[in-house]
């Protein structure tokens, strides 16, 4: 199988754009928080990654995003047949569309969601929304923008034990057991104040339930739903401190589900697949109350693909697609769609 793939992937080229594993430097006008980077693959990912992407025969040009980034697309880009883009960037809720808002501009096919839905599920807030307009059940919850908008909040909501993280981060930013879980308005106002100078986005509170909690995942085109995961983490809360770029800091498992959370898990995860028009691949999170209901959380556009860290791959594997055969489904996947429309702007002009 192996030899197919060289075979068939031999005389293509891929861009590989990615953020320099390296802490941010702050400066006099610009700062950075401690886990600015924390989305960011490590160096020996994206050398797995880059070692996987040549055994299935392709020649890989490397943009690392760095100061000499711009004038290396600008020479090299349209020499490549595909573009994979790690790049998580920082401090947009547009970050994860940047480069493929590039490549539809540069009329050059890439793995991932359009840049618009990649946007939209940035925001934890917009896309929970959309799942009351597609019914698919979600927690309670409130945007906050500003720290007066907590008084907005109606004050039964604070007697129960609440949920607080940021409107449009991922990888448990701003996220830990020690200051994500609040039950009085004084200690919400303090935590959402200390989050918004940080994450000044939104501060997204809502309802918060302790129960199991769940992923799901679709990869390819036709899209291939892969086995429900549970995942599990020592404190309970999947937050930064268990999302470690150096090992799994989760358990994953695959036990077998109510037919009814499996029936809500499946059917939300395709009505948001199918809404969105997402493409290649996703990962969704969902988790239950102590009755056992299941609610969506979130949905993301740019899941880990990490062979050593990432959840994704693990379900893949679940039903037997290795590493190698995954990354040739998002492959074909995103060739398939050479000549889309999204494209056709940036072929007729800019590679004119």
């Amino acid at each position: 199988m192996r030899q197919n793939f060289e075979s068939k992937f031999k005389n293509q080229i891929l861009g590989l754009v990615y953020d320099l594993p390296t802490k941010l430097e702050n400066s006099d006008k610009i700062f950075f928080p401690d886990d600015a980077n924390a989305e960011w693959e490590s160096q020996k990912t994206i050398d797995t990654i880059i070692e996987t992407w040549k055994q299935l025969g392709f020649s890989v040009i490397l943009f690392p995003l760095d100061s000499t980034f711009l004038k290396k697309w600008n020479e090299l880009s349209s020499s490549c047949s595909i573009i994979h883009s790690l790049v998580e960037g920082w401090g947009s809720l547009a970050r994860e569309s940047w480069i493929p808002s590039l490549c539809e501009l540069s009329g050059i096919p890439f793995i991932g969601s359009e840049p618009f839905a990649q946007s939209i599920c940035m925001s934890k807030t917009q896309i929970k929304l959309l799942c009351q307009h597609l019914k698919i059940p979600t927690l309670p919850f409130y945007i906050i923008k500003n720290i007066e908008e907590l008084t907005n909040i109606p004050r039964v909501f604070f007697n129960e034990t609440h949920f607080i993280k940021p409107d449009g981060e991922g990888s448990g930013m701003g996220i830990d057991a020690s200051y994500s879980i609040s039950n009085s308005k004084k200690n919400t106002e303090k935590i959402t104040q200390s989050l918004l100078e940080k994450y000044p986005d939104g501060v997204l509170i809502e309802k918060f339930i302790d129960g199991k909690e769940y992923t799901s995942a679709i990869i390819g085109t036709p899209p291939i739903f892969l086995p429900i995961a549970q995942i599990e983490v020592i404190d309970g809360v999947y937050g930064l401190s268990n999302k470690s770029k150096e090992f799994m800091g989760e358990k994953v498992t695959f036990p077998k589900l109510s037919k009814k959370n499996e029936n809500i898990i499946r059917n939300g995860t395709v009505k948001l697949f199918d809404f969105l028009k997402l493409k290649d691949f996703v990962r969704m999170d969902w988790r239950c109350d102590k009755k056992g209901n299941v609610f969506f959380l979130e949905a993301n556009t740019l899941a880990g693909l990490s062979y050593h860290y990432s959840p994704l791959p693990l379900m893949a594997k679940h039903i037997e697609i290795d590493y190698q055969e995954l990354f040739t489904i998002l492959a074909e996947s995103a060739l398939s769609r050479s000549n889309s429309r999204n494209l056709w702007y940036g072929k007729s002009r800019i590679q004119k």
